[in-house]
């Protein structure tokens, strides 16, 4: 739940309400399994979840949130396509305070690392469960003989 903990603390980062006003939580994991051979492994699955974040009495402006929001999923969290744009369910308390209840989904890809020591048994080896972020080339340069 990696994603939910970096936008949890980025959203506390920029003080839209003090910290103890600002939980997170999921509900409904689920995984579905892949199987897949991989860079430096085995893609396990995707763990897919709903996340929640709440801020209690929130008396900044529901834009500035909503721009804070969308404008993490873009940097952080580029491909949405198949999921649901972020909920919010706003309860004003008065004319100035709010109750805000951010709800959106995430798809975190698991991996495993091949491991004589492992754990985990698949395939007819042994894995570790071994967070790491996947890095995709987006430009090469193919070189033969010393020449690019």
């Amino acid at each position: 739940m990696i994603k939910l903990q970096a936008m949890t603390a980025y959203l506390i980062e920029r003080r839209l309400v003090e910290p103890e006003q600002l939980d997170s939580w999921t509900d409904q994991v689920k995984l579905d399994l892949i199987w897949k051979p991989d860079v430096g492994g085995m893609r396990m699955g995707d763990m897919r979840y709903l996340a929640t974040i709440a801020l209690d009495r929130f008396a900044d402006h529901p834009g500035r949130l909503m721009a804070l929001v969308g404008s993490w999923l873009e940097t952080h969290d580029q491909n949405r396509d198949d999921l649901p744009g972020a909920s919010f369910d706003i309860t004003m308390l008065d004319n100035d305070l709010a109750d805000v209840d951010i709800t959106l989904e995430f798809i975190e890809p698991q991996y495993l690392a091949e491991d004589p020591a492992g754990e985990i048994e698949a395939f007819g080896k042994s894995w570790s469960f071994i967070p790491f972020d996947l890095w995709v080339a987006e430009h090469g340069e193919v070189s033969s003989n010393g020449r690019t």
